[in-house]
């Protein structure tokens, strides 16, 4: 046997090479979707991390002021510096939920959500928002503790598109941001062009689900069609009970 036949043998076929393309192609599929799925379980534990600070945040709050949650958003004068809001001004003439309890939490990157953060400046869209029936106005009293029927069982906070979320939204959203995040892709029309935010409204934050802070501090990931569901429940024919999103009801 001659040399040449020697170094000859030593190269691989067309068929081998097809075969290994052909196996590493199939494992790539397999473990692709597998490592996505990973990286989005981090993001959700991080964000779930964020949730858990603030509902420690509020509690601490509620302690402080007479066992009051905080309001949603307040109205400030336009003149306050923007020093006295962490992450600098983020609208003029309002402060938001996040920003009243940052003393408590001490953090402004837990403002945004790992697997949205459409704004790290004005982080009061596309993170987290307050359901609307535990964090209310400012135009009204703040809720007290002793009116919830059940702490453990009301949404407080949760992903969201916009820094407050009321029970009609899910199934009815009425503006750009006012959504709940995963309603998309079960039917609901939104409520304008939500432009950056369309993917977050039509997939969701975390694996088709939403993270949400209940009333008493704790966290919970949740599919997008519960809270939905919860959202339109009807009782006794046209009498609309919001279930887990009213305190009075949970």
């Amino acid at each position: 046997m001659n040399r040449y036949t020697k170094m000859k043998r030593q190269g691989f076929t067309l068929i081998e090479l097809l075969v290994v393309v052909t196996i590493i192609s199939i494992l790539a599929a397999i473990l692709f979707p597998v490592f996505a799925r990973a990286r989005e379980n981090a993001r959700r534990a991080s964000c779930m991390s964020n949730l858990k600070q603030f509902g420690l945040g509020i509690m601490m709050y509620v302690q402080d002021y007479d066992e009051y949650y905080p309001f949603r958003r307040i109205a400030v004068p336009t003149s306050t510096p923007a020093a006295d809001y962490p992450g600098g001004r983020w609208t003029s003439g309002y402060f938001y939920w996040q920003q009243t309890i940052y003393p408590y939490v001490k953090s402004k990157q837990i403002f945004v959500c790992p697997s949205e953060g459409y704004s790290a400046d004005a982080p009061y869209i596309g993170n987290y928002g307050a359901n609307s029936f535990v964090l209310m106005p400012e135009s009204g009293a703040p809720l007290a503790q002793a009116e919830l029927a059940a702490a453990s069982l009301t949404y407080m906070l949760m992903d969201a598109g916009q820094y407050s979320i009321h029970p009609s939204q899910p199934y009815a959203p009425n503006s750009a941001t006012g959504y709940l995040p995963g309603t998309g892709r079960l039917g609901i029309a939104p409520g304008s062009t939500t432009a950056n935010l369309l993917d977050d409204f039509n997939d969701g934050r975390h694996l088709y689900g939403v993270n949400v802070t209940f009333a008493d501090g704790h966290v919970k990931w949740l599919p997008s069609e519960v809270l939905l569901a919860q959202s339109r429940v009807t009782a006794h024919g046209t009498v609309l009970r919001y279930g887990y999103w009213d305190p009075a009801n949970s």
